[in-house]
């Protein structure tokens, strides 16, 4: 029956579609940065996309934000997008391909789960902990299968993905920490602004702030725009603030193998047969952690509610008793 519910709510389409939207982001960075500097694909995405965002806010007018509030939306920005993103799309343009790039990014549910464990009060059962350990040889074996098909790009440019996935990280224990109460779209237009302004000075310090000329470059702009940033970005804290971070940290893994099935059909990237293990160990990942998450809900229905039912149920009590 819980199962049933937590369908009816749409659980399962917003895991699939969040999943769906992260890994475009990858398959954006293989489309911009083939025509033009990861810098530059970056620079204008922002920039558009916060002129958008601000723009809405301005007509909208829906919240102001207090200087406390502004410098964690500014962090948020910094570390999950500029930091993240130009780390990302750097390894990309080096020649490490999309899908090897998100599969390291997967890593990012066991460094968010042991920090928010020792920084937070987010302690992840045993189940889980199995889960994402499962998670984690599931990659380092997708990983291991996809290494020998590309021996040209250099061996240091798999560790630049590594910076991006503990920033990601770091901005995760940020929100979960500081829980802002900004609605989304105005979270995002500061978060997008920031990173604008990050991006202009870089581009404009390495001389690669000029407008793409190329089709291509504005279709992957507008790719990352769409899909990536207004839906991956927002269902990512979204599902964050409802779910907490073992939760939405085990769907990161599942964003590795959905991004190797991209680059297969877009780019032709080979998907060998331990790679193809891999994906199946990382879902057999993901079914642990959620599998614990159904059966605490089934004991407890509340503990999993929006904080708004809870307050609500706890005064209807209060009001039973009075």
């Amino acid at each position: 029956m819980s199962g049933l519910r937590g369908a009816l709510r749409g659980e399962p389409v917003l895991a699939a579609l969040f999943v769906v939207m992260w890994s475009s982001g990858f398959i954006g960075a293989g489309l911009g940065t083939a025509v033009a500097s990861a810098v530059t694909i970056l620079m204008w995405r922002f920039i558009a996309v916060a002129a958008i965002l601000l723009l809405l806010q301005f007509v909208i007018r829906r919240h102001r934000m207090g200087p406390a509030e502004l410098a964690v939306q500014v962090l948020l920005g910094l570390f999950s997008q500029s930091v993240y993103l130009f780390s990302m799309f750097g390894a990309v343009q080096l020649g490490v391909t999309s899908g090897i790039v998100s599969l390291i990014d997967a890593l990012q549910p066991v460094c968010a789960s042991v920090l928010a464990g020792l920084l937070l009060s987010e302690h992840a059962s045993v189940r889980q902990w199995w889960g994402l350990g499962v998670g984690l040889v599931g990659v380092a074996v997708v990983i291991s299968g996809d290494l020998g098909l590309r021996p040209d790009v250099p061996a240091w440019a798999y560790l630049i993905p590594f910076i991006g996935m503990v920033a990601l990280t770091v901005a995760t224990l940020i929100e979960r920490k500081a829980k802002p109460r900004a609605p989304l779209m105005d979270s995002l237009a500061v978060q997008c602004a920031a990173s604008a302004i990050f991006f202009t000075l870089v581009g404009l310090g390495t001389g690669q702030a000029a407008m793409p000329t190329a089709g291509q470059a504005w279709l992957a702009i507008a790719w990352l725009i769409g899909l990536s940033t207004l839906g991956g970005y927002g269902l990512y804290w979204i599902i964050l603030k409802s779910h907490g971070v073992t939760y939405v940290s085990s769907l990161i893994y599942l964003t590795a193998p959905a991004t190797l099935i991209w680059g297969f059909f877009m780019f032709g990237d080979a998907i060998s047969l331990v790679s193809g293990l891999g994906i199946a160990v990382c879902l057999g990942g993901v079914a642990l952690v959620h599998s614990e998450r159904v059966q605490a809900r089934t004991v407890t229905e509340p503990a999993t509610a929006p904080l708004a039912e809870t307050v609500k149920s706890d005064d209807t009590r209060r009001q039973a008793k009075a």
